[in-house]
């Protein structure tokens, strides 16, 4: 079956960070290790990363990239939720001054067409 994606496996779910930094640390089982090693051989974009992890001094600096990272993901998407919110939030007086006016209008346009 030919892939398009070399990164992509079938059906298997991608390892965590907390697995990755285990293996790095020979702190895995040899069934977890095995079928780390079997993810790790499927898949290019996964080894990749797993030789740039071991190109870290230790698993402690892994784990303080990644808590950074998901920092920074967090923050970035929280000001677009707020940027979103502000953006589609309109001021309550504009409102009520385009509401006044439209009524104005149509009350005028009532008027007028009354008058012989």
């Amino acid at each position: 079956m030919s892939n398009n994606h070399p990164h992509a496996s079938d059906n298997r779910p991608l390892p965590d960070s907390e697995l990755l930094l285990d293996y790095l640390n020979n702190a895995l089982d040899k069934k977890a290790k095995r079928d780390l090693e079997e993810m790790l051989t499927e898949d290019e974009l996964l080894g990749d990363a797993i030789e740039g992890l071991k190109q870290l001094k230790d698993g402690k600096e892994a784990a303080a990239i990644n808590i950074q990272l998901n920092r920074m993901i967090r923050s970035k998407i929280s000001k677009k939720k707020n940027k979103k919110l502000k953006s589609l939030s309109f001021p309550l007086w504009l409102v009520l001054l385009i509401t006044t006016l439209l009524l104005l209008m149509l009350a005028g346009y009532v008027i007028i067409s009354k008058l012989p």
